[in-house]
Order: structure tokens, then sequence, then C-alpha cells
């Protein structure tokens, strides 16, 4: 029988257990003799592209080895209530607890999904921000919802919780100014009866939609673009700006009434 090393023993007694699982030698699925060093009592996170093995680390490895150890605590009667994974291979894992809880989620995305939201992490942080965060002077405390994204107690005003702003321009809406507004000019206006309908009621409201986009005096483009009034106009169809001026003025019943919004909205 060989006399242990005395350096040897020493080193691993040495080694920092406390506050830390050591994973040696984990080849589960895919996984390639990896080694590595978690702490314990911290938020610890796995990333990587598909198929590198983050799940074969976390449950096929530390979780199996942390439910075959907290088994080996149950009568044996008992354990067959537990669906059990199988031993996981790995050569050792030196500090792991005996009982480890580990979720994994997959959500269906949306324009407001984080990897806080995905995961219910979002949750503990807003509560954290809500109780452990100091506030202005004069600043009530605030409720944890007032950090959400997705109410509009916490969305920002501007982007409304989606964390991009949309702005359009003139060039965007218009990409060809020498068109006039009856040969499309707008092009961001749909093609179909909604972008006539939008057409004529200009021909009502007294803009002229046969001159060319660029020949229009600026403050008529930046209301047709972009005003937030949304006027409900008399459409008389077939009728060039001056008869529909004219109706208007004696106040002819039109062939029916629009609600006119800017190409922006």
């Amino acid at each position: 029988m060989e006399t242990p090393d005395p350096l040897h023993l020493r080193k691993a007694a040495d080694r920092p257990l406390n506050g830390f699982v050591h994973v040696r030698g984990a080849r589960e699925h895919n996984l390639k003799n990896v080694e590595l060093t978690i702490p314990r009592n911290a938020l610890v996170v796995f990333t990587g592209v598909s198929g590198s093995g983050k799940s074969s680390l976390a449950f096929g490895t530390l979780y199996a080895e942390a439910q075959r150890r907290y088994l080996e605590s149950v009568a044996p009667y008992a354990r067959r209530l537990f669906h059990q994974l199988g031993v996981p291979e790995v050569d050792e894992i030196e500090g792991l607890p005996p009982a480890v809880a580990l979720q994994q989620q997959r959500g269906t995305p949306t324009t407001r999904s984080s990897v806080g939201s995905v995961t219910t992490l979002s949750n503990l942080v807003r509560m954290l921000y809500s109780r452990a965060g100091t506030y202005p002077p004069n600043q009530p405390h605030l409720d944890a919802e007032a950090f959400s994204p997705n109410t509009p107690a916490g969305a920002c005003s501007q982007c409304h919780g989606l964390g991009r702003i949309y702005e359009v321009t003139e060039r965007s809406m218009v990409p060809d100014d020498s068109l006039s507004i009856r040969e499309r000019a707008i092009a961001a206006w749909p093609p179909a009866w909604h972008g006539g309908n939008l057409r004529d009621m200009l021909v009502s409201l007294g803009y002229d939609i046969d001159r060319p986009w660029r020949e229009l005096p600026r403050k008529d483009r930046d209301w047709i673009l972009f005003t937030e009034e949304q006027p409900v106009v008399p459409v008389y169809i077939g009728y060039d700006a001056d008869e529909a001026r004219r109706a208007i003025k004696r106040k002819e019943e039109p062939s029916y009434r629009g609600n006119f919004s800017s190409a922006q909205r």
C-alpha cells in the first residue's frame, strides 16, 4: 500500500470548499471533461449557444447529483415516489448541498421579452428596487409595479416599455418628393381604399393633391405627415378641390364622412 503524498493531502485540505461547488471531469451528454468552480449562495447563470452543454451541466450533472444525494437520506420505499434522474457522468463534485432547486422555463418571446421577464427574475428585481432602493426627497415609496415596463406606471413614456423608439421622417414616408399626393407620394399610406380615402379627405381640407410634394408649403407637408389632430372630414367622391370647397360652403350632403389621421399615426 502506497503512502499518501503529504503535499497532495495538504492541497486537498486547503481547497476552499466553503461557499463553492467544485466540479471535475463532467462528461454528461456533450460535456468533455468540464471542470469548474461555482459559488454557492449566489445567483449563477449558465449562458451559451444552443448545444453548448448548459442543460447537461446544470440539470444532467448538478441537479442529478444533488437529487441522488438527497434520495440517499430517504427511506427506500419512499424513493419509488420520486422521479429519479440517472447517476451523472462526472469524476467528482465537492461542496454540493443535498438539496438544489433548478427551474428551466421557455416562453414565447414578445417585443417586451427580456432575460428577466422570461425567467421571472424581473419580479424579484422590481421588488428589490421598491423595497431596498433609496428615493429622492419628497418622493413617495414606490410599488414594485412602478419598475415594470409592462404597466403604465413603470413603462418609459417615450418607448412605452419596449426599449426601442421608432421614429419616422419625411424622407421615410415620402421617398420620392417629385410625385404628387395623387401619385402616391406618401408611400407610407396604404395603396388600397384607405389610401384613396385619405387623399379624398385632403381634397376636402383644401390641399392640392396634384402638385408635386416638394412644391407644397412646409406647413402643409408637416401637417399632413405629423399632425396629432384627427378631424372628421366630409368626402365628396369625384369632386376636385374647388368643387369640394363649394359643396362644403353650401352645406351639401357628402358621400360620407371620414376620420383623417396623419401618415405618422
